[in-house]
């Protein structure tokens, strides 16, 4: 089950990436664009395969089923922002039914709801992004809104790092939401540096805009799963196995 919702997960970022892609080298009527358009369709049928296997594992109820509603509102027509704003919600929720445990083994609190701020920021720098993108709110506020959720993030994992040493699942989330975010940083880095150079157009930049515009969706993810991960912790006998949270994504297990 589980190889089968990380096989989702990676073939829906493989299609989020070629979607990326074809927006920043304006690759429209492409073979790129095409073949993103048949992997957006294939991904929907993958999830409703995710959520038909739901029957037999109840922790992927939720997950799928989120996931299904946000592909359907992707795949509408003529709409490019609400394209761009729901794909990293997508890829989300497609790495929440990834690494989703099975009933029974999750619901000790180790920490207060109010960590769910932090995938909240970056949603609302993710949304500022598109705004930036589609020429309807300005580079400030989204810098700004980038800033203040990086700021956070990296804080509050450096914190979980310390408090939480003996937490293998925590400090791995932890560890790779500060990867995600330093990509995603490096990457807008580069963008920001290569348009100012006057390279708009370029390959370079296509490369450096879908890096750091996929980016944003690994660090939603990682925001989440590591916000899961605090408020609902582990049982006893899942915290007796611990294995960190990248080696689950690399090995589906």
């Amino acid at each position: 089950m589980k190889r089968y919702a990380v096989f989702v997960m990676r073939f829906a970022l493989a299609t989020m990436i070629s979607g990326t892609f074809v927006v920043s080298t304006t690759g429209r009527e492409s073979p790129i664009e095409w073949a993103h358009i048949v992997l957006g369709f294939v991904t929907i049928y993958l999830i409703i395969g995710l959520l038909m296997r739901s029957t037999n594992y109840p922790e992927l109820r939720a997950p799928g089923a989120l996931a299904l509603v946000l592909a359907l509102l992707e795949a509408i027509p003529g709409t490019p922002r609400l394209h761009a704003a729901i794909s990293p919600l997508l890829f989300t929720a497609l790495a929440w039914a990834a690494l989703a445990r099975p009933h029974g083994t999750a619901g000790v609190t180790r920490g207060k709801r109010q960590i769910f701020i932090l995938p909240l920021l970056v949603i609302g720098a993710i949304f500022y992004g598109v705004g930036y993108r589609h020429a309807t709110s300005g580079f400030v506020p989204h810098l700004g809104m980038a800033l203040l959720a990086a700021g956070l993030l990296l804080g509050v994992c450096v914190a979980m790092n310390q408090n939480h040493p003996d937490d293998a699942v925590l400090c791995g989330a932890a560890k790779l939401t500060i990867a995600a975010l330093l990509f995603q940083i490096v990457a807008g880095v580069a963008a920001f540096v290569i348009r100012v150079l006057d390279m708009d157009g370029g390959l370079a930049l296509g490369l450096a805009r879908t890096a750091h515009i996929s980016g944003a969706a690994l660090v939603l993810a990682a925001a989440t799963m590591l916000a899961l991960e605090y408020s609902c912790g582990a049982t006893k006998g899942a915290a007796e196995n611990p294995e960190s949270l990248p080696g689950r994504i690399v090995s589906g297990s």
